[in-house]
């Protein structure tokens, strides 16, 4: 590569090699269920006494049984099909197959795509026409993203299909469970698992925030440094003000200067005798979002800031805890633009990037909000205002590959959009970035 961070012409040949082989070979993927469709049309299986074609494909091609099921399986969803009257039907899945047809997504998108669309099958009600745009849907996003994200576009999607969704387990947090064994050598083990989604949200921030490298020369491994941090967390309990201490605490005192983020809602005051002590190490500040009416009505989803979704009922539960501060944008406690006052984002302006964007907002990338920067599109010391709207989450490698000028970022109606330099899409198609974002 060339100085500057620009790809020269011997690697831009090796750049383009790699994507039309890649390109190629995907669409080879989808011919060969064209010929596991001409195999079914010929009843080829039959002649040859395999009676069925998953079998047949064993032999044929030495696969698994379920390589087999899968292959036959993708052909009916993907491949145009004969009526009985010997008339052409289209594909189940019109708009995946195009797109897999010309290379454009590979297996794993179509995995969970299939996936996806079987699902809502079972939604009771939905029209035939929104079930097409969500196949349409899920197919564009296929094109620009990998599987793994692809994979959080399909949740969303279904979250708008049934926002009733499953219902509520009642007994999901007595679920939850943490086992501690001793060993002889005085060693100790833990294994626990929390399967409410906003539980493991409080713990998995509350951990992120602990176990932060304490420096450039922290080499400890995440696993060391989570370890710590649990330590650290019994410390803080057992000391002064923690709530396994058995000395009285005083009165928190008010902080000195007003908070930009507006107070929590508070019950009365209970006497002081039954009066918790306050937690020395602090609760980690949840935020959920959701729709004002939904939460009225008890239907619908919450959406949590690692994008997870939680039920209706937990959320109505989580609203009641003086410790949750509800996001209302653009509201004037939160102010959410303080122009050339300001170089770095307010916490008002960080709360609505960690809403808007989800995470860093780079197309792919799966870093939570909590491991990102606040970039500034326009920079501020070029005269770019610290706002929202020149402001984007992104995580500390993709923050270097925009300020190398590789990519392109600008905002559309209010949402980020990434432009790929040519040497990875010679036509610089514009890519949506932030949290996936599904038409209603």
């Amino acid at each position: 590569m060339s100085e500057g961070g620009v790809v020269g012409p011997v690697e831009r040949e090796a750049l383009d090699r790699f994507r039309e082989r890649y390109v190629a070979l995907r669409r080879e993927q989808y011919r060969l269920l064209e010929d596991v469709a001409d195999l079914q049309r010929l009843g080829v299986a039959q002649q040859t006494g395999d009676r069925f074609t998953e079998r047949l494909l064993q032999d044929l091609g030495r696969l698994n049984r379920r390589d087999a099921d899968r292959l036959v399986d993708e052909t009916a969803d993907l491949v145009p099909q004969l009526a009985l009257s010997g008339q052409p039907l289209p594909p189940r899945l019109p708009c995946t197959a195009t797109v897999y047809a010309a290379g454009e997504i590979g297996p794993g998108h179509v995995a969970i795509i299939r996936r996806t669309m079987a699902r809502l099958d079972k939604v009771d009600g939905l029209d035939p026409a929104v079930w097409s745009e969500y196949e349409a849907t899920l197919a564009e996003a296929a094109t620009r993203l990998s599987p793994d994200a692809l994979v959080k576009v399909a949740a969303r999607v279904l979250a708008y299909a049934d926002p009733d969704g499953a219902a509520p387990d009642p007994r999901e947090e007595r679920d939850d469970e943490l086992l501690i064994s001793s060993r002889r050598d005085g060693t100790l083990r833990m294994t626990a698992t929390f399967r409410g989604a906003v539980n493991a949200e409080i713990v998995r921030e509350g951990f992120d925030a602990a176990s932060t490298p304490a420096g450039p020369d922290d080499d400890r491994s995440l696993g060391n440094r989570q370890a710590g941090a649990l330590v650290e967390f019994v410390l803080g309990a057992q000391g002064a003000g923690g709530i396994l201490a058995d000395d009285d605490i005083s009165e928190p005192q008010p902080d000195p200067e007003p908070a930009l983020i507006p107070q929590p809602r508070q019950s009365e005051p209970a006497p002081a005798a039954l009066r918790r002590r306050p937690r020395s190490m602090g609760r980690p500040l949840l935020t959920i979002t959701m729709d004002h009416r939904w939460l009225q009505a008890a239907v619908g989803h919450g959406t949590l800031d690692s994008g997870h979704l939680a039920d209706a009922a937990t959320v109505r539960r989580w609203a009641c805890d003086a410790e949750i501060i509800p996001m209302v944008l653009g509201a004037k406690s939160e102010p959410l633009d303080v122009g050339r006052l300001a170089r770095t984002a307010t916490d008002a302006i960080r709360r609505a990037l960690n809403l808007r964007d989800g995470g860093c907002a780079f197309p792919g990338c799966t870093r939570p909000p909590r491991r990102c920067h606040a970039h500034h599109i326009h920079h501020w010391l070029d005269g770019g205002d610290t706002d929202l709207h020149n402001m984007v989450l992104l995580c500390q490698h993709h923050h270097l590959v925009v300020h190398h000028d590789h990519w392109h970022l600008e905002m559309i109606d209010g949402l980020p959009w990434f432009t790929p330099p040519p040497w990875i899409d010679p036509e610089q198609r514009p890519r949506p970035g932030g949290r996936p974002r599904v038409p209603t």
